[in-house]
């Protein structure tokens, strides 16, 4: 059984995976698995972005996201390479754990769900939804950038608000606009016990 799990930024989705974790439930990151994904694709990073993105030393391969940032920020056409490069090995990556655990519970963690087709790989999705002002100010103190700043990660997440999109599966919905911690806890227990996947 796979599970989705989505938030728009500072929504505290990163919170409710690591509840599910301590519930015994196995949680991948995309964005930690982003990253192992351009390393063991550098070559074809270093042909999208140029030399300055792949380097090499005593035999280890380090891919800069910084590097690629400021591009893919710059070039929606290199969104779309660095996506060409991910998506499919993320996919495959998915499935791959999907045929090897056919009784297995598997929760990926991604803001990227719907733009990467990832919904269609699930049976289920948990939305973790905080109000705009909530997570602002979330922002501005874990991340310390301006209100400004974090319009323009609310631009790049038009994607992800189920409210926009339609994500095809059972939709259960976590609400996280308080610092509430027992409260948040009930909530996913809740979520866990009527997928079925209850380990708490």
């Amino acid at each position: 059984m796979i599970i989705g799990l989505v938030g728009k930024s500072c929504s505290g989705k990163n919170c409710v995976g690591g509840i599910l974790e301590k519930a015994g439930i196995l949680v991948w990151d995309l964005d930690v698995m982003c990253h192992e994904g351009l390393v063991e694709n550098a070559d074809a990073v270093r042909d999208a972005f140029g030399n300055e993105a792949v380097s090499v030393s005593d035999g280890k391969v380090s891919v800069s996201r910084h590097v690629i940032g400021k591009v893919v920020f710059a070039d929606p056409s290199k969104r779309a390479a660095l996506e060409l490069i991910l998506y499919p090995w993320l996919e495959n990556k998915i499935r791959q754990w999907d045929a090897d655990n056919p009784d297995g519970v598997l929760v990926i963690n991604g803001a990227l769900l719907f733009r990467a087709g990832f919904h269609r790989l699930c049976c289920a999705v948990i939305y973790v939804d905080a109000s705009y002002e909530v997570r602002l100010s979330r922002a501005i103190e874990r991340d310390g950038i301006t209100e400004e700043a974090f319009q323009l990660r609310e631009k790049s997440q038009t994607d992800v608000d189920y409210r926009d999109v339609d994500y095809g599966v059972p939709l259960y919905v976590v609400t996280n606009d308080e610092f509430n911690f027992d409260k948040l806890n009930r909530q996913v227990f809740i979520i866990c016990d009527r997928l079925g996947i209850l380990k708490m």
